[in-house]
């Protein structure tokens, strides 16, 4: 009650002309970064971050936090338009949001997203107020062999088993894992798989990869097809642009799932929104009684990860909050921002900057609905873009890829890698490989080889602390009787296609 009562008087504080301006300033600015492929939350903000040291303590943190929610919101629209994710946790998006496009459902499935990612917000904010001590507390608990036991999870739950071929799914996730391995080793240093290449030092870009494997690669499909792009979508249909009473009664259940998943990983250090998105994924095709819709425009594969995707804010800052560490990049340059305004992150920071982190927290309240309404209301501007662009749509692509590839690093190497990958994706496309296991491969390797060789080191290289620490024992398992269930459904698929 008293995390009630203080919320409150965070509405109080926060209805100034002042705040109110510069929380719609954050979520236009925020929505625009965030459609832009290759900028994403955390170089807008970075770019904002001078900006706001000019205002007060609460208009500038307001603004900060604005932005950060925008640019979450705004990645789908990208992702679902042309194919191209606006930032790493909209990758998902694409994989039934551009599909529905291709359908004529354009309208629907940006309407539909906003309002999957509205309540996984609002189910991400209450999460913050209601339960951030018990939940900050809960995620210290994910030490090196938790986190292995989840990366090793959400890599065997999204990497291709539920097809019919799995063989596809191994070939896709082990060239996922072979360039995740490229750049220098964390551990000890070496450089590895550059040949002597010193882009590569840090690693291969995972905007020019994501970009490059969705982006490019439809762009080299629609430049491959004899007819024209415009003549495969069907016309927009106004009634379709706004879903009902039933068409969200489907997707309650995805949307609820996906709010959940998405709190509880991103209060987990290192995981974040992408993380949360593929798990939430894997986790509505395994539930679907239509899972070969997965891909090809299903309504839960849309609304179930972007609702994780905006949960997963208010997780993030659970532990930002409460004990003063990042669990994301992106949370990492709000602390550097909170800390600059002069507050203390900690557990004593509600005791001692109380009035103006409640005051954030309303401000958050305050954005969620500005994006819903923004984000609803222009639905009929980008249907009619989207027409529009058609024509041009492959130029469009190339040059909107190449652009924020380019400006993620400001390298022009990273936009070779892109249309490496671009060349690379366009072949997983014509031959029926799953893209997904490579690009959570790229996400998840060097997590799950930090956690492995942590958790070795903790036990002195015995592998039973995998088994002897519950909640990795419960992870595990859960990974063990995927695996098998999906190897007994392609063998049974196999013989039922050989008689």
């Amino acid at each position: 009650m008293d995390n009630f009562a203080s919320l409150m008087q965070g509405f109080a504080d926060i209805l100034t002309v002042d705040a109110l301006l510069w929380s719609m300033v954050g979520v236009l600015l925020g929505t625009i970064i965030g459609a832009l492929p290759g900028l994403g939350p955390v170089a807008g903000i970075a770019i904002l971050l001078p900006l706001s040291f000019t205002l007060d303590t609460v208009s500038a943190l307001v603004l900060l936090m604005a932005i950060y929610q925008g640019s979450m919101f705004g990645g789908r629209i990208s992702s679902i338009l042309i194919n191209v994710p606006g930032e790493p946790s909209a990758v998902v998006t694409t994989f039934d949001g551009y599909p529905l496009t291709r359908q004529g459902k354009a309208g629907y499935a940006l309407s539909l997203s906003a309002i999957a990612s509205f309540i996984g917000g609002m189910v991400g904010f209450v999460g913050l107020v209601f339960l951030m001590p018990y939940l900050s507390a809960w995620g210290l608990r994910f030490g090196p062999p938790e986190m292995f036991a989840l990366m090793l999870f959400a890599l065997i739950a999204t990497s291709g088993f539920g097809q019919d071929d799995i063989l596809k799914g191994l070939v896709s996730l082990g060239l996922g894992l072979m360039v995740a391995v490229i750049g220098m080793d964390s551990v000890s240093g070496d450089i590895r798989a550059s040949y002597g290449t010193y882009q590569l030092w840090d690693g291969v870009s995972f905007v020019a990869i994501a970009v490059g494997l969705f982006g490019v690669s439809e762009a080299l499909s629609l430049v491959m097809q004899r007819s024209r792009p415009e003549d495969k979508l069907p016309d927009i249909r106004l009634r379709e642009l706004v879903p009902g009473l039933a068409d969200l009664g489907r997707n309650a259940g995805s949307i609820g799932r996906g709010s959940l998943i998405g709190y509880f990983i991103g209060v987990l250090p290192g995981a974040g929104a992408t993380v949360a998105t593929f798990i939430s994924y894997a986790v509505e095709k395994k539930l679907s009684r239509t899972p070969e819709k997965f891909g090809h425009g299903a309504e839960q594969g849309l609304s179930g990860p972007e609702a994780a995707n905006n949960a997963s804010i208010g997780g993030a800052l659970v532990p930002l909050f409460t004990l003063g560490i990042p669990s994301s990049a992106i949370t990492a340059v709000l602390l550097g921002a909170l800390i600059t305004v002069g507050l203390q992150p900690g557990p004593r920071m509600l005791d001692t900057s109380g009035e103006v982190i409640w005051a954030i927290i309303a401000g958050l309240f305050l954005a969620n609905v500005l994006l819903l309404i923004l984000n609803t209301a222009f639905v009929p501007v980008f249907t009619v873009l989207i027409r529009w662009v058609q024509p041009y749509l492959v130029s469009f692509i190339i040059t909107l890829c190449i652009i924020g590839v380019y400006f993620d690093n400001f390298q022009f190497f990273d936009v070779g890698v892109m249309l490496v990958f671009g060349v690379i994706g366009y072949f997983m496309r014509l031959y029926r490989y799953p893209m997904a296991p490579l690009i959570l491969a790229v996400v998840l390797a060097p997590m799950l080889e930090a956690s492995l060789r942590q958790s070795l080191l903790l036990s002195a290289n015995s592998p039973l602390i995998f088994v002897t620490r519950p909640i990795t024992a419960i992870l595990l398992a859960g990974t063990a009787s995927i695996l098998a269930f999906s190897v007994l459904r392609f063998a049974w698929v196999n013989m039922t296609r050989s008689r």
